[in-house]
């Protein structure tokens, strides 16, 4: 029986790296989320003017976070539409571009709208939205954020909405009918409004948690 003879291995084995050196990252899949998309043929300039005389035939009150008015913080009027025989083409609009967008740029999984659609109203001098996130934490999981431009910018002075990347902000096109759509836990803000009155259409879109 030939007796098994054990190859001899001379292997140069490379010295222990320093842990704060090299590349961490050994991804498994590549992210495609964008960080932001935008449209401007979801409405028509009539049917934006609807918009708004639907909007301000409701109350508005005075925004809130939580609950809780902060005028340093958060300063407009608000109030949501619901669907019904006035509304429900809105909706449908909204949640044809809402459907189209996420399957071209950010591939979320979505169930719906968390919170109807808050119209809002910005007034002279000073209302305004400092920087915030739409998500948070132990509620309904916010994926997906709309916000639509509903006034013609040389309506009102001030009142940018800016997001924020990487500690640069950047503003959106003021436009009237421009949509933009970004991920919810993204940084925005609305600037003060100096002059005249901003209106837009708000809309969360939710789904399951993240994970």
């Amino acid at each position: 029986m030939d007796r098994l003879i054990k190859p001899e291995i001379n292997l140069k084995l490379p010295q222990r790296p320093e842990v704060s050196k090299g590349q961490g990252a050994w991804p498994f899949l590549l992210d495609h989320v964008e960080n932001w998309a935008w449209r401007k043929d979801i409405f028509t300039p009539n049917e934006l003017d609807a918009i708004i005389n639907i909007g301000n035939s409701y109350e508005l009150e005075k925004a809130s976070i939580h609950g809780k008015q902060s005028d340093a913080i958060r300063n407009s009027f608000v109030n949501f539409l619901f669907p019904n025989e006035y509304t429900n083409w809105i909706f449908a609009r909204i949640a044809e571009a809402i459907w189209q967008m996420n399957s071209d740029f950010f591939k979320f999984d979505i169930t719906g709208l968390e919170q109807g659609l808050q119209f809002t109203r910005y007034e002279a001098p000073g209302q305004h939205y400092e920087w915030h996130i739409d998500k948070s934490f132990n509620t309904p999981s916010r994926k997906l954020s709309l916000s639509l431009q509903l006034s013609d910018p040389s309506e009102y002075e001030g009142g940018q909405l800016e997001l924020q990347f990487h500690g640069t902000p950047i503003e959106v096109d003021r436009s009237r009918g421009f949509a933009a759509f970004f991920p919810s836990y993204v940084l925005h803000r609305v600037t003060p409004v100096t002059k005249g009155t901003r209106y837009s259409l708000v809309c969360w879109v939710a789904g399951p948690p993240f994970r």
